[in-house]
């Protein structure tokens, strides 16, 4: 590839309804289950919306691909390997974890509604994208969602220079009273991967201390980074929620670890998604099973007050997750903007799949 890095990016709008209109159309031609369509839908668009770009309809072409050359399954049974309690085990049919995630939040939301709190693991599932579209699924439903997956092995320990370890992904969401909910949504890495390839893909360079090179150095080349490994932020902090993360997604509902997994879709020309056998774990918890929910809403809303107070020098603090709903709301309404390449990666897709491509805004 000898695209100069950091050259000029130049960006099209599309409408937030051709975008879905697009997803679901495309998914239906790829043979993606009906049922499913809808989960796959809010999963990309969302991300989009929310300004993750690099979970979002940028990597439809790779999951579609890998569902038309029979990498993953795009009708997957989904079915219960064991149940306990408050507690199951789901065997995702190698399916995609962008909706199997999100089913296994509907199971967990389900018990939780039974129990006052519902823990259900993943095991046989793929690439699981944003994972504030698992977590929302229980803040729509008043509750709390936490989720947890695992990944090939893409990023080094503290103190390494190969990559041992997934990113160590993980989210939660807390549902508010009369405004969108509280997300955290990040990985235990400086920056995910995704961010890197989408750098590479546009030709721009990434900051320092996200990656290293095969050579172990650190590099702000995203392709010597994608040849390399990720770090973890904070050193050893990240390090450590990452071994739990793998500990929790992967051994406990007995997934592939990250040196088990395939890594082919982590190369940089790479535009397929193959399959990993990852694994996941979605946690809801009912808030009513823990206390009266008005009084807990007072609480919810009293420290983001406080923390919307502590700002200085008209610095305006947010609490997690305000300004991707602020994005959102923007891309809404003025239109959501997409790279020319990636705009050219969904018209190929398009022509492939015999669909309707995408159409620029007016």
């Amino acid at each position: 590839m000898n695209r100069e890095l950091d050259s000029e990016v130049a960006f099209r709008s599309v409408t937030a309804a051709d975008l879905r209109r697009f997803t679901a159309e495309a998914s239906v031609a790829a043979g993606v289950a009906p049922a499913h369509v809808p989960y796959l839908v809010e999963g990309l668009v969302e991300a989009t919306l929310r300004g993750i770009d690099a979970h979002g309809v940028y990597r439809l072409p790779h999951y579609l691909r890998g569902f038309r050359e029979g990498f993953l399954n795009a009708a997957p049974r989904v079915t219960t390997v064991r149940s306990k309690g408050a507690i199951t085990v789901l065997d995702g049919d190698n399916g995609l974890g962008v909706v199997v995630g999100q089913l296994a939040m509907e199971r967990a939301a389900d018990l939780a509604s039974e129990c006052g709190i519902g823990m259900v693991a993943v095991r046989n599932s793929n690439h699981s994208g944003m994972l504030a579209a698992h977590v929302l699924v229980a803040a729509r439903r008043g509750m709390i969602g936490h989720f947890l997956s695992n990944a090939p092995a893409l990023m080094a320990p503290s103190g390494g220079s190969r990559a041992i370890l997934s990113n160590g992904p993980l989210a939660w969401a807390v549902p508010r009273a009369s405004h969108e909910p509280i997300v955290l949504d990040m990985a235990c890495s400086a920056a995910a991967r995704s961010k890197i390839r989408l750098a590479a893909r546009e030709g721009r360079r990434i900051p320092k201390g996200w990656a290293v090179g095969d050579d172990g150095e650190p590099t702000t080349d995203p392709r010597l980074a994608l040849s390399g490994a990720l770090l973890p932020f904070g050193g050893h902090k990240g390090y450590g929620l990452t071994v739990i993360n793998e500990i929790l997604s992967g051994a406990l509902p007995g997934a592939r670890l990250p040196l088990e997994m395939s890594t082919a879709f982590l190369a940089e020309d790479a535009t397929t998604l193959d399959s990993w056998g990852a694994g996941h774990l979605a946690l809801a918890l009912e808030i009513e099973a823990f206390g009266e929910r008005a009084s807990f809403d007072r609480q919810v809303e009293a420290l983001v007050d406080s923390l919307r107070s502590a700002g200085r020098d008209g610095n305006e603090i947010l609490p997690p997750g305000e300004p991707e709903s602020r994005t959102r709301v923007t891309r809404l309404g003025a239109g959501v903007p997409l790279s020319e390449r990636v705009l050219d990666d969904l018209r190929q897709l398009a022509e492939e799949l015999g669909v309707p491509p995408v159409d620029e805004a007016a």
